[in-house]
């Protein structure tokens, strides 16, 4: 996934819930230069997110099944954050020392790891798959998880064959702690 496609999911996920709080100020409470206010600032407010302090044993736990992970290649800065390869590599590029922002690629490439042990798991060799098995079950988390314009902006930047896997991963690096994911890495990637 492109860096800037990422920023724009989460620059989205900000600009969408500023927009609830504008509209509720607007039309219950009628702040109107504090909704003015709070409207300006969605343009330079950095997108939100969370710095895990789990994210090193995360790391570490992908170390111990195997992952290969490499830190800002010369190819870092082609449109990408992070990418998961199903021979075991994972990319991470950022600049300078991790944000939230890398913490999330983190988690969200880990989810992708995940699709993958889920996968041999259940003897599939088509790579990486959702990790719920049930479309319609998948279907309602992630809309749970994620706002629809997360999931029409994904819909958007992936091919038709990627929205599953990607509307999970997505969904899941919202949704899931690094520690949460090094524990779920324990149970389906290690035999």
């Amino acid at each position: 996934m492109s860096l800037s496609c990422t920023a724009l999911l989460h620059k989205q996920r900000l600009t969408t819930y500023l927009t609830d709080v504008i509209s509720f100020l607007l039309n219950h409470l009628m702040f109107k230069p504090l909704a003015a206010l709070l409207a300006a600032t969605t343009l330079s407010v950095p997108a939100v997110a969370t710095v895990d302090p789990g994210t090193p044993q995360l790391l570490q736990t992908l170390n111990e099944y195997g992952i290969t992970i490499t830190y800002n290649p010369s190819d870092c800065g082609q449109g990408f954050s992070g990418r998961y390869s199903t021979t075991k590599e994972m990319t991470l590029c950022y600049s300078g020392r991790p944000t939230a922002f890398d913490h999330d690629t983190v988690r969200h490439e880990t989810m992708h790891v995940l699709q993958h042990c889920a996968a041999l798991r259940r003897g599939d060799n088509r790579g990486i798959v959702p990790l719920a098995i049930n479309p319609t079950e998948r279907n309602q988390w992630v809309s749970q998880v994620l706002r629809s314009g997360q999931i029409a902006e994904i819909k958007d930047n992936y091919p038709v064959r990627a929205h599953q896997i990607e509307l999970e991963a997505f969904a899941g690096a919202a949704h899931y702690t690094s520690t949460q994911l090094a524990t779920l890495v324990t149970q389906w990637c290690f035999k």
